[in-house]
């Protein structure tokens, strides 16, 4: 019945109107997507920026497919509806699979997603062939299959939040990584086995004898995945890795870990090794992802304003060397306080908290640490942390906020600009001493 699973020439013809939810990035690009395809649309918008801001019973029968954005939640009116109704409901991403016409790799995980679709994608263009990053990382997929790549020969690195592996109709996967899992989103998702069984969906979006990579904490939260034809499960070493250049950002944790997920899956595919290693070399990380921003008054100061949830920020610690004072903060997302702080504690100087979650934070650090400080907002907090530090010197100070930014910025990248701007003014106060 499902005959629209099958891409590269997939059954589709009987889609003649459909309708897509949301006028955001993910909305407007199947939009262009559908009507490149001749075929009849209605954009559905609750803030009305489409063609209609209502959606109800009677509507169903007027579309023969429906294309919901990443922010319709599982529990959604309209997307509870649809589903129900038992009619072909598709993401963006597995709508725009059914009309590409190479090869699909997907990557997922609560962290690294973006580094590993980078640099598979990096090291295939490398190895001469045609790669193409799209999902999350920021270009639909839709736009991809728009464009002159879209071809048997062109290969598409997708990376793909739990959001778009609710929905994983259309999706069919040559290769999969699943770089690790961890707490994260509990502010969609009512359990951490839902945030699970989202991602989980993508393994059954493999094709027969597809290779798929999974971190060893994926494998310990479900030991029943072991028995996956193809799996491949990665702990924290490569025997590559000793063979990158010693500046390489995949020498050291917690990109050590995320090359090595990828050398995993290269040399499932019979890829050219010495492709992936020069591309390793050479990759440069997402802006304020774990990154050195300066040195001065024996302090470092890191941003890592990208790390939105408790994982990230452990790992990021755990790459570091020295006195941790450590920056976080921001509008929450649900999680377990008291384990993170638990888990946190031992490892930083000194917490320098801000943000909508710096008081119920604080609550939960108190009883495992004693030096904690709530500051107003992010700049007053770089102040204090960059102070404390200077007095101990040698010393870190680490953005790394665990949290959403939402409550005091636009994204995490104007985080991480507030946070380099305020180290360099402080700079030259220092300087001015």
């Amino acid at each position: 019945m499902k005959t629209f699973h099958t891409s590269r020439g997939a059954a589709i013809s009987t889609f003649k109107r459909v309708a897509i939810f949301g006028a955001g990035v993910s909305g407007q690009a199947v939009r262009r997507l559908v009507l490149s395809l001749g075929l009849e649309l209605c954009l559905f918008d609750q803030n009305g920026r489409g063609d209609a801001a209502d959606f109800s019973r009677a509507s169903l029968s007027e579309f023969d497919a429906f294309v919901f954005s990443p922010g319709f939640a599982i529990g959604h009116p309209w997307r509870v509806l649809v589903q129900r109704s038992g009619r072909p409901c598709f993401s963006e991403l597995g709508f725009a699979a059914l009309h590409w016409r190479g090869r699909v790799l997907g990557v997922t995980g609560t962290n690294g997603k973006t580094t590993i679709t980078s640099l598979l994608c990096n090291a295939l263009n490398a190895a001469g062939q045609v790669a193409l990053e799209a999902g999350n990382i920021g270009t639909p997929f839709s736009d991809c299959v728009l464009g002159d790549a879209n071809h048997a020969e062109a290969t598409a690195v997708c990376e793909i939040s739990s959001f778009q592996a609710e929905l994983p109709d259309g999706l069919q996967l040559d290769g999969l990584i699943w770089s690790n899992f961890a707490e994260d989103h509990l502010d969609r998702y009512d359990s951490m086995a839902e945030y699970f069984a989202s991602k989980a969906q993508l393994l059954s979006c493999l094709r027969p004898d597809a290779p798929s990579v999974l971190g060893a904490d994926v494998l310990a939260f479900n030991p029943e995945l072991s028995g996956i034809s193809g799996l491949i499960v990665v702990g924290q070493d490569s025997s590559l890795i000793d063979r990158l250049e010693p500046d390489s950002p995949f020498r050291n944790s917690p990109q050590s870990t995320n090359f090595a997920l990828t050398a995993a899956l290269w040399r499932a595919l019979d890829c050219p090794v010495e492709s992936l290693i020069d591309s390793a070399n050479a990759f440069q990380l997402a802006a304020h992802r774990l990154s050195l921003i300066d040195s001065w008054g024996g302090v470092t100061f890191w941003n890592d304003s990208k790390a939105t949830n408790f994982h990230a920020v452990l790992a990021a610690i755990d790459g570091l060397d020295g006195l941790v004072y450590w920056i976080g903060g921001g509008s929450g997302k649900g999680g377990d306080f008291d384990a993170f702080a638990r888990s946190i504690a031992p490892k930083v100087e000194e917490v320098f908290l801000y943000g909508d979650v710096a008081e119920s934070l604080a609550v939960s650090l108190k009883p495992f640490h004693s030096s904690i400080q709530i500051r107003a907002d992010l700049h007053a907090a770089v102040v204090a942390a960059t102070g404390a530090a200077l007095a101990n010197s040698p010393s870190v100070v680490l953005l790394s906020p665990g949290f959403a930014s939402f409550d005091q910025f636009s994204g995490y990248a104007a985080r991480g600009k507030s946070f380099i701007s305020t180290v360099f003014s402080l700079k030259d106060a220092h300087r001015l001493k």
